[in-house]
């Protein structure tokens, strides 16, 4: 990649790695949380449901003010809103505030995707090994936040101490993006016009969708309660390899008919899930859960490929806050599904619903025919 294009990309990556560390640390919290407050397994599901579901939600509005400001006041207010709401988690007294102070998390992470993907769209050469690259610092950030939240729990320390640690990643992000201001400026026809050489709107966009949002359910549902099937270091070592597959997953985004190898991947991870409906706990159902989160994050890179194949530039914004709010805000019914499942000790069940929903985004990634454009 040029060198202006690996600072865009470390920068970026480096905030999309803070993101996920914190929304990715909640399976982690979640037995905590359970000590503290007495929760049962549906009030966990749905405390991850609030935190991922407006992180979806908030994708659209962020996605479409992207498109049509300079984005580097929503970045600086996704670091700055994403260290608040740590506070507000270290702080909470009770589940009501607890669930309020994820919600504002996910909101607020929720700016970024649309946001940072659409600039690498618009400013990277290479999109395809910038969407990897970029995607390896989220995979690390999703990483090392578990990793770090599980190690310290389990050595005793307080979970609300680790909530408040979690927010200098944040501030750093934010000291970053003050310090040395990204060229994401937007030309200057988008910036005040909704002209586009075609709608957003079409079957192929329909397809990407569906994509995102039977990608999202077993995303969702299958990593929120992970960590109780094969513990917190193996649940980040999964993490830590899915940074491998991104990388990987990039290099292949690049080629034509790359919709052909989101299907294959989709279809490898879904089989996998049906692997850990039927093996029991030990070394071959861990080696199985490793190699799905390899293969559930290499599918990242050449979902969001779909996208900039297919809309024009001057509206990707609001196409990746739409994809977002698929595999985050709708997405977020996995953890719910997933806790329910749980609670009426039916997790084989779950793993076959979670494989079936990842075989549906692979087959719906064929229906999309990318078109290109500016």
């Amino acid at each position: 990649m040029r060198r202006e294009d690996r600072r865009v990309v470390a920068v970026l990556g480096f905030l999309h790695g803070v993101v996920h560390a914190n929304i990715l640390s909640i399976p982690i919290f979640l037995l905590a949380w359970q000590l503290e407050f007495g929760a049962d397994e549906v009030t966990l599901g749905l405390l991850a449901a609030v935190g991922f579901g407006f992180y979806g939600l908030g994708a659209v509005p962020f996605g479409f003010l992207a498109d049509r400001r300079p984005p580097g006041r929503l970045l600086l207010l996704c670091a700055a809103g994403i260290s608040i709401s740590m506070v507000g988690v270290a702080a909470s007294p009770s589940i009501p505030f607890l669930a309020l102070s994820l919600g504002a998390l996910g909101l607020f992470s929720g700016i970024y995707h649309p946001t940072g993907l659409s600039i690498i769209s618009r400013v990277v050469a290479e999109q395809g090994r910038g969407m990897g690259w970029h995607g390896m610092g989220g995979s690390l950030g999703i990483a090392a936040g578990p990793a770090f939240v599980g190690a310290t729990l389990a050595i005793g320390g307080s979970w609300r101490s680790v909530a408040g640690l979690l927010v200098i990643p944040g501030l750093v992000a934010l000291l970053l993006l003050l310090l040395g201001p990204l060229p994401f400026e937007l030309p200057a026809p988008a910036l005040g016009s909704n002209r586009s050489p075609r709608p957003l709107w079409s079957r192929s966009f329909a397809f990407i969708l569906l994509v995102y949002m039977f990608a999202g359910f077993a995303y969702q549902g299958g990593l929120t309660f992970l960590p109780r099937f094969v513990g917190a270091g193996f649940f980040a070592l999964a993490l830590a390899l899915g940074a491998i597959g991104q990388v990987v997953s990039g290099r292949l985004a690049d080629r034509r008919h790359s919709e052909r190898i989101l299907f294959g991947l989709s279809v490898g991870a879904a089989t996998i899930l049906v692997l850990l409906a039927v093996l029991p706990p030990g070394g071959a159902f861990t080696t199985a859960a490793l190699l799905f989160g390899f293969l559930l994050f290499s599918l990242e890179p050449l979902q969001n490929i779909l996208v900039t194949g297919e809309v024009p530039g001057s509206l990707r914004g609001l196409a990746f806050g739409f994809t977002f709010l698929s595999v985050f805000g709708i997405g977020s019914l996995g953890a719910a599904l997933a806790g329910w499942l749980i609670a009426n000790h039916a997790s084989a069940i779950l793993f076959l619903v979670l494989g079936g929903f990842l075989a549906a985004s692979g087959t719906a990634s064929l229906g999309v025919r990318r078109r290109g454009g500016p």
